[in-house]
């Protein structure tokens, strides 16, 4: 999801941006990643997994994002030779593993290196880790009483771009273990009632909201009691401090942890410290370490000069906490470890927060091969220091990837005949997954690891969708009841702003992951969502209309755009509530809730025509001669025609909302050709933040779109394009420039937004529903029925249940055999269309009545 400018990293171009004109507006139909950006960093961690370690295009080895080091992370490490190696190539050992191999040249020595993270053994018993961030405060709180040590220090929360500060701890427990718990706060910093509220969740207590100041003092040390349990039985206790929904302060802090048996002590004794011993666990917060986890850079040498040579190994480290030796290794702040199997020679410091680490040099004569490794292990005892060593690294890549082999979250469930592709599809599921938090116990799918490190209702809506096609739906309703807990009292949602939209998305998130589900009951369980997001929008229409002299009368207020577009009079938030306004009528009339229905339906119909009616004034010409609708009403701000458009673009599809008349439509068909016509590389420029940019998964709202107004055709050199703006690691940035015009950057990296909506595009250019009919190979690339290629889907979620199809070539390339098999029985699609002008000599439609197994060869007639 785009942010506000001012919550972007965006590093300054280093170019001058110059004319457009000579651009090749389409690449190859092959996945070369021609078009990756100048820089890229590549996720290393588990599913899952809260430290969230990146390793540069170089090979750096970054920590801990949000910091004022290199690229905003505390430190990054650098494996390099003493006079610094020519980078040649990044790239991963598979799709299914995060292993980069990173090449480069020293003098004619060839330096490869595969850096992968050791798979970490299981957390202890009884044994506390952090899984939020390592943020905390030393001296902080300044209690004015004598108190129990905890109370001096505190993990901190902030408040981030999600808007929730957050800490939270996971504590290992035999699975269904109770405990008596204390939470100990002293506030150090707001003196006055009411501004630093706060939330607490224990599993096994209901949530408590706090306020330390009116409860204890400022500065005055206390506790609050709760029955902790492990009510899921697997083996973790959740403890979780947020900000309380509106908080004036939005940063939350904790000081100390006790977990008890048998009868609670008195608050008293907590606070004292004299309680301490009896307890089986107790937590400073502020010390309380991350998960273990050791990274690998396993390096191998080779001599390819015609003589001997030698290289002379170094380690380039950066950061914000100091580096120093002890001993044999290199401590890096308090929590960091270097170990390296090369003896490790010196230490220097070049510069303020710049060192470099020599090792021992090897020599190799013509044709020889060494290795060594470098470790970097975090959040270890000291007395887990070990060696590094050659074996032992060799030993942990075999582990790791035989690991990720069998536990990597599976995209098998699509297949198709083209190995780009299909790796783009595996490694964009994998990177999903690896960007995801666990929140308060629940499933939390994050857009990214470093300043999108949240999720929020545009991003996850879509995220959540291919999550439920691929059949996580536990892991998305875990993330659904995450979310939904951002709702406003009233009903409806703002997490970020004047972000009207939001309450469309939520509609459209809720009902599409019940119609693929196909769970009713889970939908009534949650139709008081629903029915807030409807009661906001009204609550919306009706600000609007107090001043007529507003530009938006009779629409919704000015509001939060996004996409390159701060705020303004908008179209946008409109198009998105009429957009989810549609699908919460379709799922009223689905669930039988006729009076919902009807009245909805009224309210749709005076909205919608009120849209329509302003907007049909605000057509517009672009320089190619295609009518289309502004985002902002009056064209204010007179923006280029394609900035802002991507909310209009989900309004066409998913949101549907241009289909009711032909007025509307040919309205929309116009934009997207707008679109569509001012493409550079392939993709449509100038759609986002950065002034003549490129928003990379942008895309994928135009494609779906293309296809949805039958233009099928157009989309296999889209997906292409697109996929070639990724990185040779097959992972997005969110917004680039086009090659040779600069190096800025905008948004996260991997950016997982963007991994979704590739997944989605490849499965929609496959199958596609619409209303009662479901629509086959729309999108269907012609080089996917070469002779002998196979396209298939194995249980992808549809409104009509899961379906099994397959689409194989035969041997000579002159017809397909269709497969297609619906795992239920009494919810069949009226009809199944079959598209053929993607990929066959004559084209058309075949109509075929809906039934649960259908079978044909299909002539192809090259």
């Amino acid at each position: 999801m785009l942010r506000s400018v001012t919550a972007k990293a965006v590093i300054a171009a280093t170019f001058v941006f110059g004319s457009l004109k000579g651009f090749s507006q389409e690449g190859p139909m092959k996945i070369n990643h021609q078009y990756s950006p100048p820089w890229w960093q590549t996720l290393v961690c588990l599913p899952d997994d809260p430290v969230k370690t990146l390793v540069g295009r170089e090979g750096q080895i970054f920590g801990d994002y949000g910091y004022k080091g290199p690229r905003h992370f505390s430190f990054s490490i650098l494996n390099d030779s003493k006079t610094p190696a020519t980078w040649k190539s990044q790239n991963l050992i598979t799709a299914l593993s995060p292993i980069t191999r990173t090449v480069k040249d020293a003098n004619g020595v060839q330096v490869e290196e595969e850096t992968f993270l050791e798979i970490p053994a299981e957390q202890p018993l009884n044994s506390i880790v952090r899984y939020d961030s390592r943020w905390s405060l030393k001296g902080w709180s300044k209690p004015t009483v004598k108190a129990d040590p905890a109370f001096n220090d505190v993990a901190q929360g902030l408040k981030g771009l999600s808007g929730e500060g957050l800490v939270e701890f996971h504590v290992r427990v035999k699975p269904g273990e109770s405990f008596k718990a204390a939470l100990g706060f002293c506030e150090g910093e707001k003196d006055s009632v009411g501004v630093r509220t706060m939330r607490i969740n224990v599993e096994g207590s209901e949530q408590k909201d706090i306020d330390p100041v009116k409860d204890f003092g400022f500065r005055k040390p206390g506790v609050y009691f709760f029955e902790a349990k492990d009510t899921n039985n697997d083996g973790i206790l959740t403890i979780v401090v947020t900000n309380k929904p509106g908080a004036l302060n939005r940063n939350s802090f904790i000081n100390g942890i006790w977990l008890f048996k048998g009868q609670m002590p008195s608050a008293e004794s907590i606070v004292s410290g004299s309680a301490s011993k009896s307890a089986v666990l107790y937590a400073k917060c502020a010390t309380v370490p991350m998960p273990e986890r050791r990274y690998h850079i396993l390096v191998k040498l080779k001599n390819t000069t015609a003589g001997n040579a030698t290289f002379n190994p170094v380690l380039r480290c950066k950061g914000v906490e100091e580096i120093k030796q002890q001993g044999g290794f290199v401590k890096v702040g308090d929590e960091t470890v270097l170990s390296s199997s090369q003896n490790i020679s010196s230490v220097k410091e070049d510069s303020v927060n710049k060192y470099t680490v020599a090792l021992a040099p090897l020599t190799l004569k013509t044709g020889e091969q060494k290795s060594y490794t470098v470790t970097v292990s975090r959040f270890f005892g000291p007395e887990k220091a070990i060696a590094a060593s050659v074996p032992v690294s060799q030993k942990q890549l075999a582990t790791a990837a035989a690991w990720w082999k069998k536990n990597c979250p599976s995209a098998t469930a699509i297949s198709v005949p083209d190995n780009g592709i299909q790796d783009m599809v595996e490694s964009c599921l994998r990177n999903i997954f690896q960007a995801r938090d666990i929140r308060k116990g629940n499933k939390s799918f994050h857009v990214g690891p470093t300043e999108y490190r949240g999720l929020w209702l545009a991003d996850g809506s879509y995220l959540l969708e291919v999550a439920t096609m691929l059949n996580y739906t536990k892991d998305v309703r875990s993330c659904i009841d995450y979310l939904t807990h951002y709702q406003l009292p009233a009903g409806g949602f703002e997490m970020i702003n004047t972000f009207h939209k939001e309450n469309g998305l939520v509609l459209f998130m809720l009902t599409r992951h019940a119609m693929l589900t196909q769970d009713k009951t889970w939908l009534r369980n949650n139709w008081g969502v629903i029915e807030g997001c409807i009661k906001r929008i009204n609550y919306l229409r009706d600000l609007a209309m107090k001043d007529p002299s507003k530009p938006y009368y009779t629409l919704l207020p000015d509001g939060n755009v996004d996409g390159g577009i701060q705020h303004g009079n908008d179209y946008s938030n409109t198009e998105y509530c009429l957009a989810g306004m549609k699908w919460a009528i379709w799922a009223a009339k689905w669930l039988g809730k006729t009076d919902d229905a009807t009245k909805w339906q009224a309210e749709y119909d005076d909205f919608y025509g009120k849209f329509m009616a302003k907007a049909r004034k605000d057509l517009r010409k672009d320089d190619k001669g295609n009518t289309y609708l502004p985002v902002l009403i009056n064209n204010e701000q007179d923006q280029a025609p394609q900035k802002g458009q991507w909310a209009f673009c989900q309004s066409v599809y998913p949101g549907t909302m241009f289909d009711d008349d032909a007025e509307a439509k040919k309205m929309a068909e116009g934009t997207v050709s707008m679109l569509y016509d001012h493409r550079v590389e392939g993709l449509t420029v100038n759609t986002g933040w950065m002034e003549q940019g490129l928003w990379t998964y942008f895309s994928s709202f135009l494609g779906h779109d293309l296809l949805w107004f039958n233009r099928g055709k157009e989309v296999p050199q889209l997906l292409y394009d697109w996929g070639n703006h990724s990185s040779p690691t097959m992972v997005w940035r969110e917004e680039q420039k086009p090659q040779g015009k600069g190096n800025q950057e905008v948004g996260d990296m991997p950016h997982n937004w963007a991994s979704a909506e590739y997944i989605r595009l490849v499965v929609h250019m496959i199958e596609l529903d619409r209303g009662k009919d479901l629509h086959l190979f729309e999108g269907l690339p012609k080089k996917w029925v070469a002779a002998g290629a196979a396209t298939k889907l194995k249980g992808i979620r549809t409104p009509y249940g899961p379906i099994d199809l397959s689409l194989v070539v035969n041997a000579n390339g002159s017809a397909a055999k269709l497969d297609l098999k619906f795992a239920e029985a009494n919810n069949l699609p009226e009809n199944v269309v079959i598209n053929k002008n993607t990929w066959t000599k004559d084209g058309g439609e075949q109509t075929v009545k809906g039934a649960q197994t259908i079978s044909m060869n299909i002539p192809i007639n090259r």
